[in-house]
């Protein structure tokens, strides 16, 4: 009998430090700091510390159960940092108006993964930004050369979309990869806070991509609807690897109401010994709204540590016709016609 429930007793030891194993939550950020030397055709020049020059800084948890039977369960909380101020990210709570109250703004979800794919619900990234991060442009949303600065929208009629990067309230389910290919669709609606209108602020969206060895492309597109006139993007991107150079194309187009945007990026990205130069050439041509610009960057990460990373980033951007619309980001915008600014920065990346 005692050695019976001696039996019993490891058996259940056992299977609870197992049940314990197959649950994790883990911690996980970035902190980016730099600082930037920026001006504009008619300003002064500015210089000021800057966040976010090479990785958006961050903080989070993430955390997976293993439920058995090949499922999953899956929760995701990031929240953005100013790493300069201290200051939190802003939200979007109904997909209309912003916030700046939002602790976790970068990612709130929570979802199931299996062999079928995962089904996520909450905030997070809509299927049309994916091609504007580093998938695709050397250097992202961050610093002088981010591909906001000519891929993002611009507000029109009334309209200021929302939905260019993240989606609040989102239904989104993401498929397994099917030999090279994968897909990511999206349903978002307003919240209780969308009226007028039962459509104000409901996002529909989808990707699908390609990937091998050398090869990446994808093609995205999603609407939002808007009482004052609805938003339009889509995008298409790709990327090969020669060696220790990878270029890389970007089409992108922004409708709001009867205005648009449209973008071409190419660039290059060449690793050097424990670093790596990054070039990028953007053109916008834009019809009813802003003006037509083109924008050139440079720049170089310099790897200090599997973690720690050293950048600098030059950039330029150039308004066509009167337009003064366009800037590098984080300076001032030039407020003579057909001006230009110009930018370069330099910081440090520690992620943890």
């Amino acid at each position: 009998m005692t050695k019976t429930k001696f039996s019993i007793a490891v058996c259940l030891g056992i299977a609870a430090t197992s049940g314990y194993a197959q649950s994790s939550v883990t911690t996980f950020g970035v902190a980016d700091l730099g600082i930037l030397s920026s001006r504009a055709s008619g300003t002064a020049n500015v210089n000021s510390m800057i966040t976010d020059g090479n990785t958006s800084s961050r903080f989070g948890f993430r955390g997976v159960e293993d439920l058995g039977i090949g499922l999953k369960a899956q929760f995701w909380m990031e929240g953005a940092v100013s790493m300069d101020t201290g200051a939190s990210g802003s939200t979007s709570p109904d997909n209309i108006a912003s916030s700046s109250n939002g602790l976790f703004a970068r990612r709130s979800t929570l979802g199931l993964q299996g062999s079928f794919g995962e089904l996520r619900l909450g905030r997070d990234y809509t299927p049309t930004f994916s091609n504007l991060t580093t998938a695709v442009h050397p250097f992202g949303t961050n610093g002088v050369g981010n591909a906001g600065q000519l891929f993002y929208p611009v507000a029109a009629g009334g309209t200021t979309p929302r939905t260019n990067v993240r989606a609040s309230n989102s239904v989104a389910y993401l498929t397994p990869n099917l030999a090279g290919f994968t897909g990511h669709v999206m349903w978002a609606n307003a919240g209780a806070s969308g009226a007028p209108g039962a459509d104000n602020g409901r996002y529909v969206g989808g990707r699908v991509a390609y990937r091998n060895k050398d090869l990446y492309v994808s093609a995205a597109t999603g609407k939002t609807e808007y009482a004052t006139g609805d938003y339009t993007q889509s995008n298409i991107g790709a990327t090969y690897q020669f060696g220790p150079a990878r270029v890389s194309y970007l089409w992108g187009q922004n409708k709001v109401g009867t205005t648009s945007t449209k973008a071409h990026m190419i660039g290059v990205q060449y690793k050097v010994g424990s670093g790596e130069v990054r070039a990028a050439y953007t053109t916008l041509k834009a019809k009813g709204v802003a003006n037509d610009a083109t924008q050139l960057t440079v720049g170089y990460v310099h790897n200090l540590s599997k973690r720690t990373a050293l950048y600098t980033n030059y950039s330029v951007v150039d308004n066509k016709g009167v337009g003064t619309r366009f800037s590098v980001g984080g300076g001032s915008r030039p407020t003579s016609a057909g001006g230009s600014s110009s930018g370069l920065e330099f910081g440090v990346r520690h992620s943890f």
